[in-house]
Order: structure tokens, then sequence, then C-alpha cells
């Protein structure tokens, strides 16, 4: 005897073993800025906020912080690369940056690639600082948006939880 399943199944010659489920393994999160090298520090302190940590500090170190820069075709990509890098730092390194510069760069017009270049001490992540934090698994390309807007501008980043 077959077993009729417990879930309505969409009429087809052939019946799927699954069912697709709500979830809230996702966080959408929109980050402002009144220009765009705000609007990439401020998704920096978002990311690090979100996951429980504290925000940037922005303190002027006596010595220059390492130097790190991420390409992108578009800044949508630049911006999910940088903040994937930050998240793996974090949670892989067990490092958190100190941002002291940023810099949005936009390659030759017409080209439509994109650098950003910031620099920072890292500081360590103690145990009992990473006890509290959300767990972010990753930044990804989904629904990713930067737009200009008559305030300023605005991005949207999804992140899986």
């Amino acid at each position: 005897m077959k077993r009729k399943p417990d879930f309505p199944v969409k009429e087809s010659s052939r019946k799927v073993p699954f069912r697709e489920l709500d979830h809230t393994a996702d966080l959408r999160v929109e980050i402002q800025g009144k220009d765009e090298k705000e609007l990439f520090r401020n998704a920096v302190e978002s990311l690090y906020l979100l996951m429980g940590l504290p925000a940037v500090s922005g303190r002027r170190a006596t010595a220059p912080g390492e130097r790190l820069e991420i390409k992108g075709q578009d800044p949508e990509e630049a911006l999910v690369e940088l903040l994937g890098e930050l998240l793996y730092r974090a949670t892989v390194e067990r490092r958190r940056l100190d941002l002291q510069e940023l810099s949005v760069l936009r390659d030759e017009e017409g080209a439509g690639g994109c650098r950003v270049v910031v620099r920072g001490g890292w500081e360590m992540l103690t145990d009992n600082r990473m006890a509290g934090q959300r767990e972010i698994k990753a930044v990804t390309y989904h629904d990713v948006q930067i737009r200009r807007t008559k305030r300023g501008w605005v991005a949207r980043v999804v992140m899986d939880l």
C-alpha cells in the first residue's frame, strides 16, 4: 500500500519527494550613506554590529595598518566581496578590522570596475567577544543592490544565517 504524502503535491506525471518551506535563514539589510565612501564604511560597521561585535572605532593608529584591496566588476560585487572577506577574517581567523581609511575607486569611465581599498589594524577576537555573536554564514549576491537616491546612497544586501 502506497503512503499518501502529508503535503500537497503538484499534479504532474511524477511526484516530487520534497516541498518548499518558508524559512528565516536569510537576513536582508538596507544600508545608507551620504556618499559611496560612507555607504561602504557603514556596510563594514553594519556587518560587525549584526554579528554582535563592537562597531568600527576608527581610532588613528600611530603605525599604518594593513592595506586590503577588493576588486569587483561593479560596486555591488566589490561590496559583497569586501563583506565576505571581513566575515571570513572574523569567523575563521578571529580578527576584526579597526577601519582607519576606506576608498572607493572606479575604473576608467565606461569600464564599470570598482575597487575598495581599506586600511586598518586587526584586533584579535577573544572567545568572550565571539560568544554572543550572531552566526552569519555568508554574504550573498542574491538581490544585492547599490543605488543613488536624492538623500545619498543605499545598498541592500542578503546574508545567510
